[in-house]
């Protein structure tokens, strides 16, 4: 193309220049022409995009670019220039988080103050997360399953810094300081859409459809996709279809409110309700060990009307924060963090005796239990109520595994055993138990024994079905030698009739169908008297003159 038909399209060009563009670059660095330069040379020296050697001579009104001379002074528009990279280190990583340098294809593991260049590309795993801080300008979270590029990290001048970067799926939280100066550019681009932020703190996801969703905390995002270009202000979230435009902005949701929340839990599961929130489709729950929430052990998504239950969470401190969730998928405002504290263990012991709702016949009663990990003693209650109310025995140190009861009487009884770490701190309490001491079958009561010439017979009262009977005869009240020593299934017995005159005890028992005896009854006594008191008084008198004669 000719010089003058170059100039002349130059200088139309610039006089068609839109103020706004003009004003966008006051902010500028002089160059000094050299000898043997030229604009071309000039901005294939200093530009990032060369081609941008248009803009140069517009905003220096070049009428001929092919013209300039040493010593002449250019103003170079800082958002044009290279710059120099600026490196990022990574303040926090947990979980899988790796990274790929442009010159590597082999994803590397990520550190604690490991650097973060340009042209990297960053992933989290479904456990990971990273954060990485560049200098006091911008922080960036990645929550589990991201994948981020940092396509661009650079300082132009010493007001303006370039930071672009491409979410390509996951989740994202950046934090921008505008005192990085009002002309650093900060761009998030995603495969759906791109966001120009203006000194705030946002979040940005893109899930597995390329929908980008984007919620701004405070300060403002421009996103545009789809040759339309809407403005997020502090409140607001949009979401960006991948090949529409940008919906409206719509306001935030408020966080719900926690009910009922405990500071201190002891048991599993860990349960949260929450009030309900007009609009809110879900609330996301977060559980953390930091109240920055970079360290989130559990992530849960609920229905408002839901309770949350948490389980596999180890002792310690930890935050619960919430949000709202609306019908499109923006996550609102998070709560205030609730600091909560976790102590299970240690964990109540498992008791092996006596069973559950056992009915035991001895009137003391030995418990057992399976020792518990970092417990070191345990404590021990015994009570006639479910409530403990009316306790029996209460042993607060108990150093083995088992305990053996004094005497109790007959009735229902109620125990529980928690362990008792070596700092004093008491677990919960085991469930509670129950037995039963069962009293033995009453003593029956013998009747009178009907005594015939040969045999007697002796009765006793009937105890009903399932009772057997224990039936003793001895010629002692306490039974060393006993003469008749029979098991019986009726409430009776006949017997022969003992030869040898004299006292008789006789005593029974039952025995109900589990083969408890129960005690004795009270010995009774019959009497076996000589044959010779019963004669007629003549025979009596003749054997006795017999007896004179001889």
């Amino acid at each position: 193309m000719p010089i003058r038909r170059a100039a002349a399209i130059f200088l139309l060009v610039l006089g068609l220049l839109p103020l706004s563009v003009q004003a966008s670059d006051k902010d500028a660095i002089e160059f000094v022409v050299q000898k043997g330069d030229s604009l071309h040379r000039i901005c294939e020296k200093l530009l990032e995009d060369p081609e941008d050697w248009r803009w140069v001579a517009m905003v220096n009104r070049v009428k001929n670019p092919q013209r300039i001379f040493p010593g002449q002074k250019l103003l170079i528009p800082t958002r044009l220039l290279k710059g120099v990279p600026v490196e990022g280190v990574v303040t926090f990583v947990t979980g899988d988080a790796g990274i790929k340098s442009k010159e590597s294809e082999e994803w590397q593991k990520l550190h604690v103050n490991d650097p973060i260049t340009q042209g990297s590309w960053i992933r989290t795993g479904a456990s990971g997360a990273i954060e990485i801080a560049f200098g006091d300008q911008f922080t960036i979270f990645l929550r589990p399953n991201t994948t981020l590029e940092i396509t661009a990290a650079r300082k132009k001048s010493a007001f303006y810094l370039l930071y672009r970067l491409f979410l390509g799926v996951g989740k994202t939280i950046s934090k921008i300081k505008q005192a990085t100066g009002k002309e650093t550019r900060f761009e998030i681009q995603t495969p759906s859409a791109v966001g120009a932020v203006r000194g705030t703190e946002f979040r940005a996801a893109v899930d597995a459809l390329a929908t980008t969703r984007l919620e701004v905390l405070t300060g403002t995002v421009g996103v545009r996709a789809g040759r339309r270009e809407v403005e997020v202000k502090t409140g607001e979230g949009t979401l960006v279809a991948k090949g529409q435009a940008p919906a409206k902005p719509r306001k935030l949701l408020p966080p719900p409110s926690q009910i009922d929340w405990q500071p201190l839990y002891r048991a599993m599961p860990l349960e949260f309700k929450f009030d309900q929130v007009p609009g809110a489709s879900f609330y996301r729950v977060m559980l953390a060990r930091d109240n920055a929430f970079r360290d989130v052990v559990k992530d849960k998504v609920i229905k408002p009307d839901d309770k949350l239950q948490i389980v596999g969470v180890e002792d310690g401190t930890y935050f619960l924060e919430s949000r709202s969730v609306d019908e499109i998928g923006l996550e609102g405002f998070s709560s205030e963090p609730v600091e909560i504290r976790v102590r299970v263990n240690p964990l109540p012991p498992f008791t092996q005796a006596p069973a559950d709702g056992a009915d035991l016949r001895a009137k003391t009663v030995r418990f057992h239990w399976l020792k518990v990990e970092k417990a070191v003693r345990y404590h021990l209650q015994l009570a006639e109520d479910r409530e403990f109310n009316m306790i029996v025995e209460d042993l607060t140190d108990v150093s083995g595994l088992s305990h053996q009861t004094g005497s109790l009487d007959f009735k229902t009884y109620y125990f529980r055993v928690s362990s008792v770490a070596a700092d004093g701190y008491q677990g919960i309490w085991s469930d509670p138990l129950s037995f039963t001491i069962i009293p033995p079958p009453p003593s029956p009561p013998v009747e009178k024994p009907q005594m015939e010439d040969k045999e007697i017979r002796i009765r006793w009262r009937d105890l009903g079905q399932g009772i057997t009977y224990h039936f003793q005869m001895a010629q002692d009240d306490a039974f060393k030698n006993a003469l008749l020593d029979e098991k019986l299934a009726q409430p009776e017995i006949t017997f022969a009739k003992p030869s040898a005159c004299g006292t008789y005890y006789i005593r029974t028992s039952a025995i109900d169908a589990e083969g408890y005896e129960g005690n004795f009854s009270e010995p009774q006594t019959f009497e076996v008297k000589s044959k010779l008191r019963y004669l007629p008084a003549g025979v009596a008198a003749l054997i006795v003159l017999l007896i004179i004669v001889l």
